[in-house]
């Protein structure tokens, strides 16, 4: 091959990797324009709303929601959309599985890269409930995977997180210090934890797939965002020795 074919294939490269490290670097206000721009007027037709009926509109009024420029769908509204008893809301844009996502709250008054931080305490959908120490490995339904199968790494991270979690309660089983612990996979879109501190709270597991949450009475909850293969009980003795559990 020519020299200079193969210095102009190295250019091309290299021009390549600089102009995907330059958009990786920019602003969100710039990669994610189209959807921060959506979701300003969605901000805005919340806040009309509220100001209008002197409430926030549900999670589960679709006729409202899509009336405010919400896109409906069986599964919930896109973007996402959380409310929580304090008068909070989050709007989230779900994309993939594992996060981090590009959301708006009423708290920050900011559109960042982040994890969602507002959980639902309003939304009227059947929930699942857990009380108690409990360990809650979040996976999605048949249904939800249905939807996220063509994603990048899906079926690795599922494998991943299915080994983790038959490691995990292998040991529990195994050893009496963890007999006060209850543990469950759950699938449910929606689960309430009932005696949590500041609880109950509703969370949408859309928002928090393939995560390992702890919980305890009168204690905050922990989310374990890591997916590791080898299980989950060094984390577990972490928050044991911590006085959470």
């Amino acid at each position: 091959m020519p020299k200079k074919l193969i210095l102009y294939l190295l250019g091309i490269i290299i021009f390549i990797v600089i102009g995907f490290l330059v958009y990786w670097n920019l602003p969100i206000e710039i990669t994610r324009k189209s959807d921060i721009t959506l979701g300003n007027t969605l901000i805005k037709n919340i806040e009309k709303y509220k100001l209008d009926h002197n409430k926030l509109p549900t999670e589960d009024d679709w006729k409202t929601l899509e009336e405010l420029g919400f896109n409906t769908q069986s599964l919930g509204a896109k973007p996402d959309y959380i409310v929580d008893l304090k008068g909070n809301y989050e709007i989230t844009f779900l994309e993939g599985f594992d996060g981090p996502y590009l959301l708006w709250n009423s708290i920050d008054k900011k559109w960042k890269i982040d994890f969602p931080r507002i959980f639902s305490n309003s939304v009227k959908t059947d929930s699942a409930i857990f009380k108690g120490n409990q360990i809650l490995f979040i996976r999605p339904s048949e249904e939800k995977f249905e939807l996220l199968k063509d994603e990048d790494g899906i079926y690795e991270v599922d494998s991943y997180f299915g080994f983790g979690i038959q490691r995990t309660i292998d040991s529990l089983d195994l050893q009496g210090k963890y007999k006060h612990l209850k543990y469950e996979v759950v699938t449910d879109r929606f689960i309430e934890i009932k005696d949590c501190k500041n609880g109950p709270i509703k969370i949408d597991t859309d928002t928090l797939l393939y995560t390992t949450i702890l919980t305890s009475p009168e204690k905050e909850i922990k989310v374990i965002r890591m997916v590791n293969s080898m299980g989950y009980l060094s984390a577990i003795d972490d928050f044991l020795t911590s006085n959470d559990f």
